[in-house]
C-alpha cells in the first residue's frame, strides 16, 4: 500500500509516536486505535486502570503482591521471578513459554550459549530460577511487559490478571506502569 501524508495535531502525534516502539509500526497503532485488522495485537490503546482481582492463595496476583515479590526492584528480577512462579505452578503449560519466539531471536532456551548465540552484539541471558530454563536478560521492560502479557495470555490467564501482573514491572526509567497501555491482552 503507497505511504500518504496526513496532518496531525502534536499531542496526537506523541502519543502514537510513544506507543509505536520496538516492533510495532505508526501504522500499527493507529489500526488498533481504529479496531483494524492489525497484523499483531500488542499494543492497546486503552488507558484505563487495572480492574481489581481477587487474589486466592496460590494466585499469581498473590504472588506478585507478596513481599517477596515485591523486594524485587530491578525489571529483570521481577521478569524472571514471574516466569519461575509460572514453571513452579505451570509446569505443563510452561513449554508453551519455552517454545516462545520473536522474530529470529531465541527469548528462552534450556541453555545459555542457544539465547547468546541468537543474536548480535551484547546478548546475555540470565537463569529463571528453580528452573533448568534460561532467559534473554538483555530487553528493556517494556519488551519484558509485552512478553509477559503474549505469554500469560497463551497459558489462560484472564486479562485483568494479566494487566495486574505485568504492571508490576517498572519502566525502564524506574517507574512503575500504572497500565498496560503499552501492551496488548
Amino acid at each position: 500500500m503507497k505511504p500518504r501524508t496526513i496532518t496531525v495535531e502534536e499531542d496526537v502525534f506523541a502519543e502514537v509516536d510513544r506507543l509505536a516502539t520496538g516492533p510495532f509500526s505508526h501504522s500499527d497503532v493507529i489500526r488498533k486505535l481504529l479496531n483494524l485488522n492489525a497484523s499483531r495485537s500488542a499494543i492497546d490503546s486503552s488507558k484505563t486502570e487495572p480492574v481489581p482481582v481477587p487474589a486466592q492463595n496460590g494466585s499469581i496476583i498473590t504472588f506478585v503482591q507478596s513481599p517477596e515479590y515485591r523486594r524485587n526492584y530491578k525489571g529483570i528480577d521481577k521478569y524472571l521471578a514471574i516466569l519461575s512462579w509460572l514453571y513452579k505452578h505451570r509446569p505443563s503449560e510452561f513449554a508453551k513459554v519455552e517454545d516462545f519466539r520473536r522474530g529470529s531471536r531465541v527469548h528462552f532456551a534450556r541453555s545459555q550459549k542457544a539465547i547468546e548465540e541468537s543474536g548480535k552484539g551484547a546478548i546475555h541471558a540470565k537463569r529463571i530460577p528453580d528452573t533448568p530454563v534460561w532467559a534473554l536478560s538483555t530487553l528493556d521492560n517494556r519488551t519484558k511487559r509485552v512478553i509477559l502479557a503474549d505469554m500469560l495470555h497463551a497459558v489462560g490467564f484472564q486479562q485483568d490478571e494479566i494487566r495486574i501482573v505485568v504492571g508490576t514491572i517498572p519502566d525502564s526509567d524506574g517507574h512503575h506502569s500504572s497500565s498496560i497501555g503499552d501492551v496488548i491482552v
